[in-house]
């Protein structure tokens, strides 16, 4: 069976995020399965040339074919301004069964896999948020507004309910897919929408069971990307509540997004006394060391769909405190080692964190249900299989 295969996060030249991890770590799974073609999104087409050849031609050597219209458009000079309506034309969807996208960030599926008739797609962040009222509110509290640049949850919110919601509600009607999935119930709930829930939607690399048990160190980590979405506003209020309670550090890593945010976060640093080491974007074998000797991850996210982050945190053996979004709720309710929290409540997420800090975390670590959790998700073969069931149930 021939699967043509929607993306563009797998060619970026920079780091894609979990959704680009994902779709690689599937796509070099199902290969053995299905004879896969990539079919390039436009996204990637504004990427620079040569950087996006090496990049395809790296996939190719994983065992993944990347259509061959790809390398004769990105040699043209105009196909940086392709809609992806006309991309769809130059490639040669006729050869393929099903067309699949595995982490759904452009609106080419919809005319790539509309003109083969049959296609799929999975979410990983909601596709767009149904609730405008309920957006709007939650917007206004996390994002506000920057004022070096005048964008903020105005720009946010329009583009949700002019672009996100009423561009994919129109596509799926003129296009409608043969199903939707996601990596989470909740990305589904926010969207409005009914699909397919993957289980396990996600996974971790089992090596990271290693750092567990070796010890822990007197401090609380937070790493993602350093934004709005991700909390990191509220981060020095969070800490401010955990050291009114019983002393401790913040190390703290990965790229602040904006330079007005960034200042912010340190002036709140400086004004409530916190005690911050900032490691910036680490490489992988000492983030886990650094994650696993911490007493808990504090995860104030506003924005997930899944969240590695806590995924991995765990699997290194370091409870979490994170708000009760759907999304998190949807993967991680019921697990001592996550503990929610509402949305927004600050001395909520101090408090609990420092609660976890005093806490033996063998005690948590230990618990069957966390065991066979972390046993489920710790192969990203059970995650092809899932994604494999679903596009044979619908072909």
């Amino acid at each position: 069976m021939k699967l043509g295969v929607v993306n563009s996060g797998i060619l970026s030249p920079s780091f894609g995020g979990g959704g680009a991890v994902h779709t690689l770590e599937v796509l070099t799974r199902l290969k053995d399965r299905f004879q896969i073609v990539l079919f390039p999104s436009s996204p990637s087409l504004k990427w620079d040339k040569e950087k996006l050849m090496e990049r395809a031609k790296w996939i190719e050597s994983k065992g993944i074919r990347v259509d061959d219209a790809f390398y004769s458009l990105i040699e043209e000079k105009e196909v940086k301004k392709a809609s992806p309506e006309e991309l769809a034309n130059h490639y040669d969807v006729d050869g393929v069964d099903f067309v699949y996208e595995p982490d759904h960030t452009s609106t080419d599926i919809y005319y790539i896999g509309g003109k083969r008739g049959k296609y799929g797609m999975t979410i990983h962040e909601p596709m767009y948020y149904a609730d405008s009222l309920q957006y709007l509110k939650r917007l206004i509290k996390f994002y506000g507004i920057n004022p070096k640049t005048g964008k903020g949850f105005h720009t946010r919110f329009l583009y949700n309910e002019l672009v996100a919601k009423r561009v994919n509600r129109k596509l799926m009607k003129r296009f409608p897919p043969s199903f939707i999935a996601s990596v989470s119930k909740g990305s589904l709930e926010w969207s409005g929408l009914s699909g397919e829930v993957l289980y396990p939607g996600n996974a971790f690399d089992p090596s990271l069971l290693d750092y567990r048990g070796k010890g822990k160190e007197d401090y609380v980590v937070f790493w993602s990307r350093l934004n709005q979405d991700k909390g990191i506003k509220e981060i020095p209020a969070v800490m401010r509540i955990i050291n009114s309670m019983r002393r401790t550090r913040l190390v703290l890593m990965g790229k602040f997004f904006d330079k007005y945010n960034e200042s912010l976060f340190w002036r709140k640093v400086r004004a409530y006394g916190l005690d911050v080491e900032y490691l910036g974007f680490v490489e992988r074998k000492k983030l886990n060391e650094v994650v696993s000797r911490a007493k808990c991850l504090i995860y104030p996210s506003h924005v997930d769909g899944f969240s590695l982050v806590v995924l991995e945190s765990l699997a290194l053996g370091t409870p979490v405190v994170a708000y009760d979004i759907p999304t998190i709720r949807s993967v991680y309710s019921g697990l001592s080692a996550v503990k929610l929290v509402p949305e927004f409540d600050v001395r909520a997420m101090g408090e609990e964190a420092a609660r976890l800090i005093e806490r033996d975390p063998q005690e948590l670590m230990e618990d069957q249900g966390l065991l066979e959790f972390l046993r489920v998700h710790s192969s990203w073969d059970n995650v092809a299989n899932s994604i494999e069931a679903l596009i044979r149930k619908y072909v």
